[in-house]
């Protein structure tokens, strides 16, 4: 008892924990290697000839534009509440009365449309599944030439990345970036699939992208966001050979069901500053069951819904544009500003991110129709361990020192594991910055930030 007290028990607990990581690490190399072996036999076959990319532009629909104006004359509103904050029934009805005024009378899709055109965009069949994506080439005549992969997520878009892609192409004059922004498989012109096809699915496609437009061997350099830092830890599991390095902006909650994260979060249940670095508790980031709970249990509801009757939730929102509205900017103002406070002000909704903005994120999902499909990728990604290995197995193995990785944590992300957790995870973590102003949209919020931490995590590589 006096050596446990000499040394203190969340140390010795600590030290008990990174044995028994390191003894799990070793096995998770093993399974690593068959995962990768498996992924190359299975890898999607792509030919310039069989899988030819078709230039693709969105186009300005008067019909169904007209339409959405009829649909928005006729909205229904209910009476709110007047004795709670704006936000903390949910997304603010008097705001959301007054963007649907606007959107029926002075936003310009149409000049949008242009907008969303900016860059060169493709469509291609890979596998039955005709995928969209965006292609461009910053400085093609700089001598040294790097592929990028670019990935975003719920309730994202391919171009949330535009004002990243700007950044990059103006401030980096010395090499040529390769860039390829894809639309997951069900959203927006990745055209609503019939087949269930999930997260571990979309890496595959993402890893075929590649290939098809920069040849078999190609190597590539991944940034991703929400399901974007999924669909990344994936690619760099399945495909280590190709994939450089990943930077990743919400590291998995996936990571919050394995054995390691359950046991630092019980670690940090009682003895929460130990698990944290210094930066973390400045910021009173907190990892410990009662957090986690408070996660899943409080804050996600909508996650649950999405996971288990996502059809439901889509029938409401594919036919009412104010029901769209409300449900997907909730989910905006809540990741701009955390989950720790109400989900924010108009006023500061507004500056962040801009009424046009807003209302264009929305007018995308409303007409392509893929809000329900967009939805579909939780049901599809959580339910599918019936396919078996190696999607049993995938969410609780290491990142080998085969790919760096870096993590950029904007404080109000809505899922936090703290570095010391990271740092078993993946075992190559080479960068670690913590971001004090912006949320869990990162690009879109912060584009200059998120491109120069990228950046300079892969020219120090």
């Amino acid at each position: 008892m006096t050596l446990v007290k000499a040394i203190g028990i969340p140390v010795l607990l600590i030290a008990l924990l990174i044995g028994l990581v390191k003894y799990q690490n070793r096995k998770s190399l093993v399974e690593l290697e068959r995962i990768e072996k498996w992924a190359d036999e299975n890898k999607f076959k792509v030919d310039k000839i069989l899988n030819k990319p078709e230039i693709f532009s969105v186009e300005f629909d008067e019909k169904e534009w007209n339409f959405l104006k009829q649909k928005l004359s006729l909205t229904r509103y209910f009476t709110p509440l007047k004795d709670v904050p704006k936000f903390d029934y949910g997304f603010d009805p008097e705001y959301a009365k007054e963007l649907i005024d606007y959107w029926n009378t002075k936003f310009d899709w149409k000049s949008q449309v242009d907008f969303l055109n900016k860059y060169p965009q493709f469509r291609v069949n890979i596998n039955d599944t005709i995928l969209h994506y965006v292609h461009y080439v910053t400085n093609p005549s700089a001598e040294k030439k790097v592929n990028l992969l670019l990935l975003d997520g719920w309730p994202g878009s391919f171009f949330g990345f535009y004002k990243m892609i700007d950044f990059i192409d103006q401030n980096y004059k010395d090499t040529s970036y390769n860039i390829i922004v894809p639309s997951i498989p069900g959203y927006g012109y990745s055209n609503p699939t019939e087949k269930v096809l999930d997260a571990f699915d979309t890496a595959m496609f993402y890893d075929a992208i590649m290939r098809l437009e920069n040849g078999e061997n190609t190597e590539y350099y991944v940034h991703g966001e929400d399901w974007g830092s999924i669909i990344t830890t994936y690619l760099a599991k399945l495909y280590p050979k190709r994939v450089r390095a990943i930077h990743i902006t919400m590291p998995p909650f996936t990571s919050f069901f394995d054995l390691k994260s359950l046991s630092f979060a019980l670690v940090g249940q009682f003895f929460p500053e130990s698990i944290l670095t210094p930066d973390e508790a400045k910021y009173n980031f907190r990892f410990s069951f009662s957090e986690i709970l408070t996660l899943i249990i409080k804050k996600a509801g909508y996650f649950h819904i999405q996971a288990s009757k996502p059809d439901s939730m889509g029938a409401g929102m594919s036919d009412s544009p104010f029901g769209l509205l409300s449900y997907v900017l909730e989910k905006y103002s809540l990741g701009s500003f955390g989950f720790n406070q109400t989900c924010g002000t108009r006023d500061g909704l507004l500056e962040k991110l801009g009424r046009d903005e807003l209302l264009t994120i929305i007018t995308y999902y409303w007409m392509t129709n893929c809000i329900t499909s967009s939805m579909r990728l939780y049901r599809n990604t959580f339910y599918t361990l019936e396919k078996g290995w190696p999607r049993t197995v995938l969410n609780n193995l290491i990142i080998s020192e085969k790919v760096p990785v870096a993590v950029q944590l904007f404080r109000y992300e809505v899922s936090f594991v703290p570095f010391k957790v990271l740092e078993q995870k993946y075992l190559n973590l080479v960068r670690y910055n913590i971001v004090e102003d912006g949320g869990h949209f990162a690009s879109f919020e912060n584009p200059q930030k998120s491109a120069v931490d990228f950046i300079d995590f892969i020219k120090n590589l």
